[in-house]
């Protein structure tokens, strides 16, 4: 039976300088017409998009209906593929990301897929920024649920459909670098490998119990070694 690896995107494989957080505020001015300094600070870490937007919709006082949601999505959207490709855009793959993956996939015995709080093309836009978009195979997203904790069957659902293999749980682990992230995996009964690389460090992750924690994902041969035994 194959390991599922579940990645996590932000803070996990990389860091968008603050591209995101800046383009769901520009949303929010665009269609809101609301300055980014009257509303409260996003709580993004380990966060999924819909959960934000229904916060944000909630703050300024908008019904939180489809049409709504599906305008302030697209305008986000757009927002983060101009910040995604500005000449200061100053976002970067963390540490050990791509040795680690091409490591992975070199060795065989995982299917690699995603579990992360974007929405599918948010995620898709970041991914392709760093030329990562191919590293996966599918996932699921923040647009198929607002409770991350809903994620993990549908990342195995998906998965599965796509390589033609099951998995169990006890084949799940899933990589991630935020409380939310250690809660996901316990909700399905997996195991969670956090690091602290995002804004919390190692030490405050462990205080949640994941399977394994450390403080990045740059020793890549060790990592590899933990994802595959």
């Amino acid at each position: 039976m194959p390991r599922l690896l579940l990645f996590d995107i932000d803070g996990t494989l990389l860091d968008t300088g603050g591209a995101g957080g800046a383009s769901l505020l520009d949303a929010a001015e665009e269609i809101f017409g609301v300055a980014r300094h009257e509303l409260p600070p996003l709580d993004l870490a380990g966060a999924t998009d819909g959960g934000v937007l229904r916060r944000l919709f909630g703050q300024v006082g908008h019904a939180y209906e489809a049409a709504a949601i599906t305008a302030y999505l697209s305008c986000y959207l757009g927002h983060l593929h101009r910040r995604l490709h500005d000449e200061l855009f100053i976002g970067e793959t963390l540490p050990g990301i791509g040795s680690l993956l091409t490591m992975l996939e070199s060795a065989g015995g995982a299917d690699i897929g995603l579990l992360t709080g974007n929405v599918r093309r948010g995620a898709e836009m970041k991914l392709a920024r760093f030329d990562l978009g191919s590293r996966f195979v599918d996932g699921a997203f923040g647009d198929d649920a607002e409770d991350r904790n809903l994620l993990g069957p549908v990342a195995m659902q998906r998965m599965t459909a796509a390589t033609g293999r099951s998995y169990t749980v006890a084949d799940v682990i899933v990589i991630g670098d935020t409380p939310k992230d250690i809660s996901c995996a316990h909700a399905i009964g997996a195991r969670c490998l956090a690091v602290g690389t995002g804004h919390f460090q190692a030490d405050a992750l462990r205080i949640h119990q994941p399977w394994q924690c450390l403080e990045s994902l740059a020793e890549t041969e060790r990592v590899c070694e933990l994802l595959l035994s």
